[in-house]
């Protein structure tokens, strides 16, 4: 009986990713500041510490604890600046210290079982970064304000990731803290999602490339860039195939590719370890890059055009629906059923 009542609870009551609202999703990317870098003048580098502060209101607005993580990052005492003729050098007074930021939802039942879902919020020198990353950072933040009202069996980490544009300094370290964690015992890590551009698409022929070309009997490059990718390694794909399948079933009609048979830890393939995944793949972690995949679809890329008015809202909403939706199912849907004792 008891079975039966969680099963009719479960599919009356609303999912998470019918929860996720547009407009809100929308309103965190552009509240997001453009030029959110390190890479700039000592003077303008308070765009990404404001950027830090935004998040940390955001999330304790939703009655949430945000964790700080101190980042120490050394330029060797100068900063290369991009400028309209080229680079310029200029000093950047040291020492600097930058933040990561998470939040946990503690599960219910196996608490030490933890899903890290990343996502990186500083920009490359001189672009806005709608797309890179604020459409990876917008749906974490939207999946915050949605998961904290369902409790699960499993925790689920949020993590803001700095400094990704200056070779994944934020993941390393995080990746780096997780490790100690698991060798401690504290917790596993059932895998790791790094949200890496998920707001670009586009219909046009021809508007996609691949930076793996074709492999017999195995891969065949799509060439239309209205897909959401997932990659993974081999030692990945069984954590891929579960995420793709939840992530099917919140958003049946949303097209998803998954690439699950890149050997070793992407040594081979340079392209696809360039995100907060890759930390997590060097210390034998299962995760995934969840993207658009970047310059092979958006011209947009590390430019000056990467605006809001480029992306396609409506997928962008799609994505993070089918994102949310499968992190809630892979971390174990709990009703209040559930939680009464048998008789």
């Amino acid at each position: 009986m008891k079975t039966l009542l969680v099963t009719l609870v479960t599919s009356l009551a609303p999912t998470p990713e019918s929860q996720i609202d547009r407009a809100s999703l929308m309103d965190s990317l552009r509240d997001l500041p453009a030029h959110r870098t390190a890479q700039t003048t000592p003077d303008n580098q308070h765009v990404l510490a404001d950027t830090e502060e935004l998040l940390l209101e955001r999330l304790r607005d939703m009655g949430l604890k945000p964790v700080e993580q101190p980042i120490e990052w050394t330029s060797g005492g100068v900063i290369h600046i991009p400028t309209e003729k080229g680079w310029k050098t200029v000093p950047d007074p040291e020492p600097k210290t930058w933040r990561n930021i998470y939040v946990e939802f503690t599960g219910r039942e196996e608490p030490d079982e933890v899903i890290i879902v990343g996502a990186h919020f500083d920009t490359a020198a001189h672009t806005p970064g709608a797309d890179d990353n604020a459409t990876g950072t917008a749906a974490a933040i939207e999946m915050a304000r949605v998961l904290r009202n369902y409790p699960m069996r499993r925790t689920v980490r949020i993590v803001f990731f700095n400094l990704e544009e200056l070779g994944m300094i934020g993941s390393t370290e995080h990746a780096a803290w997780t490790w100690d964690r698991v060798k401690r015992g504290d917790e596993s890590i059932v895998g790791m999602m790094s949200l890496e551009m998920i707001g670009y698409y586009t219909d046009d022929p021809n508007s996609q490339r691949s930076p793996i070309p074709p492999i017999p009997n195995v891969f065949e490059p799509p060439t239309v860039g209205d897909f959401l990718g997932v990659i993974a390694t081999q030692p990945s794909a069984p954590f891929a195939r579960e995420l793709v399948r939840a992530m099917k079933e919140a958003e049946p009609d949303f097209p998803i590719h998954l690439v699950d048979f890149i050997p070793g830890a992407g040594e081979m393939m340079r392209d696809v370890r360039r995100s907060d995944h890759a930390p997590f793949w060097d210390r034998g972690f299962s995760a995934v890059l969840i993207t658009d995949t970047s310059e092979f679809r958006n011209p947009h890329y590390h430019q000056p055009t990467d605006t809001w008015e480029t992306l396609d809202q409506e997928r962008f909403t799609l994505a993070t629906r089918a994102i949310v939706g499968a992190v809630w199912r892979l971390a174990g849907p709990i009703t209040e059923v559930e939680a009464m004792p048998n008789d």
